[in-house]
């Protein structure tokens, strides 16, 4: 079993956070004092989220099998020649098996405990259908279209999809026998995984056509963004069939038409896989191939690999049984084994004997053992995507970790300041409070000051780039083409404005920081909660396109229209996706920067206002410690055994990220 490096960091953040909001509690310290609602945020994607991987690839590039064998079950999903269709299919952990399947009427069917096998009826199609784009024709016929409306459209049907033509008495038959209540929209699946994946999500996305893009439904998956601006799907794997030649014109066509509908962003979290390695043409041309891919299309790819779904399965089935494979011919085929897949495995045992006799190695069931997997894979594959959900989460684990020892010593401080004012009398307390008046009349000239941190004609100016970035979509030449580029522009934008936006939190921090360091009030400001609630507070609701009313009005006089077919024309179609397109681009432009320049204000007048609110705050404190007077050497021991506390859990916090294997 490899190490689950998302499991690792959310056993780790469990801890820390609980032992945190114990210290806080018993310290006193109110829900959202000091840096508390960030340090909450920042734990929430750890303690109530997952660790999510989408698979894409082409239909026959074995999507369905290597999510099983990646799941450890052989039959999770269905498999096999049929096509399927459904929207998307989530997979999380669940303490017993469980699926949801959501049909296009709303009804819901739910399988529970015994689910291999269970799943296919509902979304399988018959293999007769093989050749019509059942996926666009379902949709279709969610949208309320009969039989003569999708006949009416099979040109543009052809078109979009580049299917052979349709068949008017198959397309007829189909569409009869299939309504809103037998297509299979969404399906939920819940699966006691061992502990190697617990925590992680995986995504079947619809499969990609022989020639067809990226369904729309897979994009806005790959696009949806979590509530901290990251992306919903933490790591994406493409599929695509070692055992096929790569470097023909038709493949690299269609590789090259998928990588480029992927964003920048899906990019820096793409796994390449090259499936069925185990095949005779793959590992006699292992080197080329991946040669071949990473000279054209490496600086696509996050990490290029290969594996073996099936043979995986097989070992996985293999482990801990006594089954010699020196003997696999007289192995007998399990009954949950099909006649091919078995099949398959025998010829893959057949060719790692001939491979150690060839080696001049020695046969046995260790030779043939380490051989195939060598060959399967998995297990390499396995612990590349751990490495990148390592390195990904540790960014945040890091800045976690960091606030809460910060708070730990603010805590410390504040209570041995509370301990030495007590100690004193009252006159000590009273002149604190009066410090304490005197700095919110200097408050005040601070904001007329730090207005000046804040030159919204130097913040537009950042973005000047989007004018540029939209000039250029008229050079592009497929809608895909615009689509991604959009995505990666709107990316880009984004991430000018959290740089901008962090600018302004360091510049804020660091005028207060020279105004004075010590100031327990400017010290406990949680700049990025105060960030997400001037974000908060500027979003509005706006019209894309006003309400229209459409009249028609018919003459008295009879006229018999002229009967045409329809279809398509390419470029029409691109010359109008650009236009619109574009117009919508420069709507989300204009709203972007006024909405920008309000919450840089926002963000501005937040800051201020939360130093008048901790101002009044520390008031109420300092007077709530004159009634501590009357017992000065119990509260003194009181603050000491917190103080301990905090310095106890500043101790634990260091080693356990060190006993996790983190060093900060």
């Amino acid at each position: 079993m490899g190490t689950n490096e998302f499991a690792k960091i959310n056993k780790l953040v469990d801890t820390i956070i609980n032992r945190y909001r114990e210290v806080r509690k018993e310290c006193g310290i109110s829900d959202d004092g000091w840096h508390s609602r960030s340090i909450e945020r920042l734990a929430k994607p750890f303690l109530k989220g997952y660790f999510t991987l989408a698979i894409v690839g082409k239909v026959s590039s074995g999507k369905s099998t290597f999510i099983n064998a990646l799941l450890g079950c052989k039959d999770l999903l269905p498999t096999g020649h049929d096509q399927t269709t459904c929207g998307v299919t989530y997979i999380e952990y669940g303490d017993s098996p469980e699926v949801t399947i959501t049909f296009g009427d709303g009804h819901k069917v739910v399988i529970k405990d015994d689910i291999s096998g269970k799943i296919k009826p509902h979304v399988a199609i018959p293999e007769k259908y093989h050749h019509l784009p059942v996926n666009n024709i379902d949709d279709m016929i969610l949208g309320g279209f009969n039989f003569n409306k999708i006949w009416e459209v099979r040109k543009q049907l052809e078109e979009e999809t580049l299917c052979p033509s349709i068949d008017k008495k198959l397309l007829k038959e189909y569409v009869d026998h299939r309504k809103k209540k037998d297509i299979a929209v969404e399906v939920h699946m819940k699966y006691p995984f061992n502990e190697e994946l617990k925590g992680w999500r995986v995504i079947d996305t619809p499969g990609i056509g022989a020639i067809g893009g990226i369904e729309t439904r897979t994009r806005k998956l790959l696009a949806t963004q979590k509530e901290d601006g990251s992306r919903e799907v933490d790591a994406i794997i493409f599929l695509q069939d070692g055992s096929q030649t790569l470097d023909q014109t038709d493949s690299k066509k269609f590789v090259k038409e998928q990588l480029d509908n992927f964003t920048e962003a899906d990019k820096n979290r793409l796994f390449y896989v090259l499936t069925h390695s185990s095949s005779s043409d793959f590992l006699n041309h292992k080197e080329s191939k991946i040669s071949f891919i990473n000279q054209n299309y490496g600086d696509k790819i996050k990490c290029l690999t290969f594996a073996d779904s099936l043979l995986y399965i097989f070992l996985n089935e293999l482990d801990g049984s006594d089954v010699d494979l020196k003997y696999y011919d007289d192995f007998e085929k399990p009954e949950d084994w099909a006649n091919d897949e078995w099949d398959v495995i025998m010829g893959i045992l057949f060719n790692a004997r001939r491979h150690l006799k060839k080696a001049g190695d020695t046969f046995n069931h260790d030779t043939m053992l380490r051989t195939i997997q060598d060959w399967a894979h998995f297990d390499d594959l396995k612990t590349e995507i751990n490495h990148f959900v390592k390195n990904e989460k540790e960014k945040t684990l890091l800045k976690l970790v960091s606030l809460i020892a910060s708070d730990y010593l603010s805590f410390r401080d504040q209570l041995a300041r509370d301990k030495k004012l007590v100690d004193g009398d009252l006159k000590t307390i009273n002149t604190e409070i009066n410090a304490v008046e005197e700095k919110r009349k200097e408050y005040n000239v601070l904001a007329q000051k730090a207005d000046n941190l804040i030159k919204i004609d130097k913040i537009n100016a950042e973005f000047d780039f989007i004018n540029k970035e939209l000039q250029s979509f008229d050079n592009l030449n497929s809608i895909s083409a615009i689509r991604t580029s959009i995505t990666n522009l709107f990316d880009c934008v984004q991430k000018k404005e959290k740089e901008v936006i962090e600018s302004i939190i360091n510049s804020f921090s660091d005028f207060f920081k020279d105004f004075d360091s010590k100031d327990i009030i400017i010290e406990s400001i949680d700049f990025a909660a105060i960030e997400r609630e001037a974000t908060n507070r500027s979003k509005e609701k706006y019209v894309i396109s006003p309400q229209q009313t459409i009249t028609h009005i018919s003459d008295d006089d009879e006229i018999i229209p002229a009967k045409y077919d329809t279809r398509t024309n390419p470029a029409e179609k691109l010359r109008n996706f650009k236009t619109l397109a574009l117009r919508r681009a420069r709507s989300n432009r204009d709203i972007f920067l006024p909405q920008l320049t309000e919450k840089v204000n926002n963000m501005r007048n937040q800051v201020f206002d939360e130093l008048d609110a901790k101002n009044k705050e520390e008031l109420a404190r300092l007077e709530k410690l004159k009634s501590q007077l009357s017992r000065k050497e119990e509260f003194k021991a009181e603050n000491d055994i917190f103080i301990a506390k905090s310095y106890d859990a500043s101790k634990e916090l260091i080693k356990l990220a060190q006993d996790y294997g983190y060093e900060f």
